[in-house]
């Protein structure tokens, strides 16, 4: 196992080198966790547990209406992950914040493989994760959500408290963390 860090500000070129850096060493597995993510220390073994070439999880955008990373297979709506959804769902995409991909899948995938695009009906720039799942499932490798493991992991943003927030106690934490703490 290793731990790697790269800095920088194009999140598209930095998803480039690290799988170019699995690929020149002995690694099974790479596992992207965005800076941005906060998880329980059980969410990689359940991944792993499910012995899936592409198995991630699915988090909730910052900007609000706050929609959901993932998609659904058809595309035609966002997978929500929710009090009853368990096991492994297929999407046709979703966030690479926290995400474990085998070897094989690295290997089939070429580069240019976070390229973005523009979507000229929305006047929006689209994600660089999609590209690559699209690629990978084009080449037989179907990404799955882990709904277990989406409910332990956190998408972190920023909120401008003030003096006169009064936010309830059990809200102070994300919920995959509320179990840890003892607020009143």
């Amino acid at each position: 196992m290793s731990y790697g860090v790269i800095e920088g500000s194009m999140i598209h070129q930095a998803r480039e080198d690290f799988m170019d850096q699995m690929l020149k060493g002995d690694y099974t597995h790479l596992l992207f966790i965005d800076e941005d993510m906060g998880f329980r220390e059980e969410t990689l073994p359940i991944m792993l547990s499910r012995k899936y070439p592409i198995v991630g999880c699915n988090y909730r955008i910052k900007v609000p209406p706050c929609l959901f990373t993932a998609r659904t297979a058809d595309g035609q709506s966002d997978l929500k992950t929710t009090a009853e959804t368990t096991g492994l769902e297929e999407t046709l995409w979703m966030g690479f914040g926290f995400c474990l991909i085998e070897r094989q899948v690295v290997e089939a995938t070429k580069a240019p493989r976070f390229l973005g695009g523009y979507n000229h009906t929305k006047h929006k720039y689209a994600t660089e994760d999609a590209p690559f799942f699209l690629q990978a499932r084009k080449l037989g490798f179907i990404p799955m959500v882990d709904q277990d493991a989406s409910k332990l992991i956190y998408h972190c943003g920023n909120w401008s408290y003030s003096w006169d927030d009064e936010i309830p106690a059990i809200k102070r934490h994300p919920i995959a963390e509320r179990d840890r703490y003892n607020d009143e």
